[in-house]
């Protein structure tokens, strides 16, 4: 990881005179040692970013219903750390628009009809950095108890408040909560705040860790970000419109279950397992083979990639295709983009690598590929990136449906990029690029757009979707999934999954059986391990009830993904997502919405037949006994068998499901389609599939369909 450390006691803040404190009309406020500038580039955002340079003419700037100004004031130190002095809200006031939060350099608030005591404090400043470069600071005050989401795919608690972090990708098998495969510098507050920091540089955050009252950020560049606000809904969509977000979900088939391991060795060791789920009745609908397909890897056992089949092991891929497809699979093919010296692939792409400010190549940050001396094709260079788009689709797509893009976050840090980016500055920068040239190789090759990849950073769920990487099989490793899951979908994901099983070991029969029940319940759903990790080695009877259920259940799940797009919100939601003034559900991990209806707590203990489960207000419906709760407290719900867990669904929802089961996506709209009716007195609800946007109506309790295709059959299943 990138060594990041700062000396407090060197803190310089920026200071603005009292004939300073208007914002100029350039946008900008100056003093002796450089400039804030500010705009509105969306209706709730502000963008802050400094520079230096000299002065103008003083003038207000008026920013709609915003208004900007600056107040001097006076920082101070306690044991060589910044704190804050509050400001006196007897000293000068500022404009105010109706009913709206005010935003400065300095302060952060709600509304001015709220306590002063709401407000908060913003610094900046500049702090000496270990390596003697001069860092720039942003701190703002936090209130008691107010918890911080964001910061991408973590694996410890969800709520980040308390904690430090370093926006650095990194390979972390063993899934420790200060590392991560998609690190963003992305954070958010219930209490209708957030900041998007615009880099893909390297970001220190001290979320309340040094000192518990503030939050800190800390980066090597000049400033530049976004402070968004709104609610925790509000504050993504405007995510979403500054980095961009899918125009469809990924394709309906990858809404099945994807079976793998690392790894299957051959060809007929793929086939095998495909027949075997349709003689035993288990559904899926996708295949993957690990790094054996490769030749290269058969050769070096050094995971860099040469995309030629080993014909030995896999003597007809394309016939191994052919059946696959016949039997209802689709093939997912593992790739990364550590290129192997010597091989065709080299000679296609050599002139396209990425240099080395020490000379010749540069070669990526792992023990094993820096051996071999492989190479990294410049994503940077449009050239480069299309030259690796087109070799995709050579070479992998005429037989892969999709293409698992694993690694990417070993870019060194002595990388000089054609763009003028060093190795520092695009170390996140290069598994967003890597993400989206598999995308956009597979959306060209097949019409569809998918990735099933590792890495990545900002903006990289316009290329869903991303796995949580190496989670041990364990009961703190199926913790840490969720963990990691719920954490990535609080950063801006819309899509996600994790290994079923864990990746590291050989999970228990209720170990994988509780992975796959939580797995179920997410976007997309993949068992993958270094041991075998097919359903009917488990507990074969309840694994088989958590696939059908997934499966009837995909009308409503691939609904809710177009409603995810449509509306600009993750189909997994982090409870305080949808919650933001509940306090119970700040600190809650291993619960979650599955779309807009679906509370889901999964069960995360050894030898445990229920557990816990805090409903939110409203009444709540057990989907496997039918058993009604109260919402607004905690429960505590057990079950007689290990094949059930806590699913409850909103009274007056409806929840569209395949009305019988299938054994694989079927082509074409769902059909026959059961809408199940829970509690409904006055509802209308949206349901998508693929060309279909029909609206379910219920009033008194009863339901009817407007603008449904006259070939799909379904009916109404009320729950009074």
């Amino acid at each position: 990881m990138v060594a990041f450390r700062f000396d407090e006691s060197k803190f310089r803040a920026l200071s603005f005179t009292p004939s300073s404190n208007r914002v100029f009309h350039d946008g900008c406020v100056y003093s002796d040692s450089g400039r804030l500038c500010f705009s509105k580039p969306l209706e709730n955002v502000i963008r802050v970013t400094e520079s230096p340079t000299g002065g103008r003419l003083p003038q207000e700037l008026s920013l709609g219903d915003y208004r900007v100004s600056l107040y001097p004031r006076v920082t101070v130190r306690k044991a060589n750390r910044v704190v804050f002095e509050e400001w006196d809200p007897s000293g000068p006031e500022t404009s105010w628009g109706a009913n709206r939060p005010f935003v400065d350099p300095l302060f952060i608030g709600p509304p001015r009809t709220e306590p002063w005591t709401n407000y908060r404090t913003i610094v900046t400043g500049k702090l000496t950095c270990s390596d003697g470069r001069l860092c720039s600071s942003f701190a703002v005050s936090l209130r008691p108890g107010e918890p911080i989401y964001g910061l991408g795919e973590h694996f410890g608690h969800v709520n980040k408040r308390g904690q430090e972090f370093i926006t650095w990708a990194g390979d972390v098998p063993s899934t420790p909560s200060y590392a991560t495969y998609v690190p963003v510098p992305f954070i958010w507050s219930p209490r209708g705040w957030g900041i998007l920091v615009n880099t893909y540089s390297p970001v220190y955050f001290d979320l309340g860790k040094a000192s518990y009252d503030r939050l800190l950020i800390v980066t090597r560049e000049p400033l530049d970000l976004y402070i968004i606000l709104g609610t925790p809904k509000e504050i993504l969509k405007a995510l979403y419109q500054l980095t961009g977000a899918p125009k469809a979900p990924p394709p309906k088939w990858s809404f099945g279950f994807w079976q793998s391991k690392c790894a299957y060795n051959t060809q007929e060791e793929v086939l095998s397992v495909a027949r075997e789920f349709r003689a035993r009745g288990y559904p899926a609908d996708v295949i993957h083979i690990d790094p054996p397909w490769e030749g290269n890897w058969r050769k070096y056992r050094c995971d860099t990639v040469d995309f030629e089949w080993d014909t030995s092991a896999f003597p007809d891929p394309k016939g191994m295709v052919e059946e696959l497809h016949r039997l209802g699979f689709r093939l997912s093919l593992w790739i990364n983009p550590y290129i192997e010296p010597g091989t065709r692939l080299w000679s296609r792409l050599e002139r396209y690598m990425v240099k080395s400010k020490l000379g010749g190549l540069a070669t990526p940050a792992a023990d094993c590929q820096r051996r071999e001396g492989a190479g990294l094709v410049d994503l940077t260079d449009p050239e480069g990136f299309n030259a690796f788009k087109q070799a995709l689709k050579d070479l992998v797509l005429p037989y892969a449906d999709v293409i698992k893009a694993d690694y990417g976050e070993a870019v060194p840090e002595e990388a000089d990029f054609r763009n003028g980016m060093s190795g520092e500055q695009a170390h996140n920068y290069y598994p967003v690029l890597y993400m989206r040239a598999v995308y956009e190789a597979t959306l060209e090759a097949k019409g569809y757009g998918i990735v099933w990849g590792r890495s990545g950073s900002t903006g990289v769920w316009q290329y869903p979707l991303n796995w949580g990487g190496d989670v041990p099989s364990s009961w703190e490793g199926l913790r840490q999934a969720i963990r990691g899951l719920l954490s990535y979908h609080a950063s801006g994901a819309l899509f996600a999954s994790f290994d079923v099983g864990g990746f590291i070991g050989r999970p228990s029969d209720e170990l994988y059986l509780r992975f796959l029940q939580a797995g179920i319940m997410v976007s997309h759903v993949r068992a993958h391990g270094v041991t075998d990790r097919e359903p009917w080695k488990y507990s074969p009877r309840e694994t088989l009830a958590a696939l059908r259920l997934r499966y009837r259940l995909l009308p409503y799940i691939y609904s809710e993904a177009w409603r995810s797009i449509e509306e600009r919100v993750p189909l997994v939601r982090p409870l305080p997502l949808e919650h933001p003034d509940d306090p119970n559900v700040y600190d809650i991990d291993d619960e979650f919405y599955l779309g807009s209806s679906l509370l889901v707590a999964p069960i995360v203990e050894e030898g445990a037949t229920g557990r816990a489960v805090y409903l939110p207000q409203g009444k709540w419906v057990d989907m496997f006994t039918g058993t009604t709760y109260e919402g607004g407290r905690w429960v505590t719900i057990t079950y007689d068998s290990l094949d059930k867990f806590p699913l409850l669904v909103r009274e007056n929802s409806v929840i569209p499901m395949l009305s019988a089961d299938v054994d694989h996506v079927p082509e074409g709209l769902f059909s026959p389609v059961e809408f199940h009716a829970f509690k409904v007195v006055d509802v209308e609800y949206p349901y998508y599939d693929d060309g279909l946007r029909a609206a379910v109506r219920c009033r008194g309790g009863r339901c009817s369909v407007d603008r449904m295709p006259a070939d799909v059959k379904y009916a109404f299943v009320y729950h009074d």
